[in-house]
């Protein structure tokens, strides 16, 4: 069974810099949402498409056309608002959509108003609107807005990163659910094996000439040459004779 396929959008980019306020560009925190949830994506049974992946300046048309056509089963816009208001909302187009694609922005929407409101963030809601992406992309398609970047409040959420980090975990939650997708269980690691003990290297020549440099024998015989009682005898009375000293 294929994969499902998830088009992130992150909104802006290149010579447009999108919303501008309290030392922010809406075109960097798009790009930083779009790439942490693309990586925690990563670990699930999921193809992740990202429209830009660095400071590119994208069309409205360029980034539709591109989710059609990879053949997105989903598609999600990502923006930071301004106007100076505040909290979190989000759209899918307000012309004709089926059912499914409302059900499915509920689902996520829900996932992400549950964490910015643990931050006492406000909910401005699930809303309706006639932008060119959600209109022009064949799949279901939702667009969020994350805050305001021009309202000081809501600037200091975007510029932590623990905030920031808990807003592409929501997402994240928010898309697995709607997608009804499995983590990727890890392939088991082998065992590695013990390592063995290394075998000692075995040079008989060698151990002649340690008995000859202590004393023990005094000709240098070959390794395989036969050994009589006697000069056994000779060599165990040297040795006896050594540690007498």
């Amino acid at each position: 069974m294929a994969k499902k396929i998830i088009v992130l959008d992150p909104g802006h980019g290149g010579k447009d810099p999108g919303a501008v306020g309290n030392d922010l560009l809406e075109k960097e925190i798009t790009l930083m949402i779009a790439r942490k949830v693309a990586k925690r994506l990563g670990n699930y049974d999921v193809t992740v498409r990202l429209t830009r992946d660095d400071d590119t300046f994208l069309s409205l048309d360029a980034r539709a056309a591109f989710a059609n056509n990879v053949k997105a089963d989903y598609y999600l816009s990502i923006h930071v608002n301004a106007g100076g208001g505040t909290g979190f909302e989000s759209f899918i187009y307000n012309g004709p959509v089926n059912s499914v694609t409302g059900n499915l922005r509920t689902a996520l929407h829900q996932t992400i108003a549950t964490f910015v409101k643990s931050y006492g963030i406000v909910d401005r809601g699930e809303k309706k609107a006639n932008f060119a992406v959600l209109r022009q992309t064949n799949m279901p398609a939702c667009l969020i807005e994350m805050l305001f970047i021009d309202t000081a409040k809501d600037a200091a959420f975007l510029k932590d990163d623990e905030f920031m980090r808990g807003m592409s975990d929501a997402i994240t939650a928010g898309l697995v659910q709607i997608l009804n997708v499995e983590a990727v269980t890890p392939a088991p690691q082998p065992t590695p094996e013990p390592p063995q003990p290394s075998t000692p290297v075995w040079n008989p020549q060698g151990e002649i000439q340690k008995l000859i440099d202590a004393g023990i024998i005094f000709n240098n015989h070959p390794a395989d040459a036969p050994v009589t009682w006697g000069e056994f005898a000779a060599v165990i009375n040297r040795i006896l004779n050594s540690n007498k000293q």
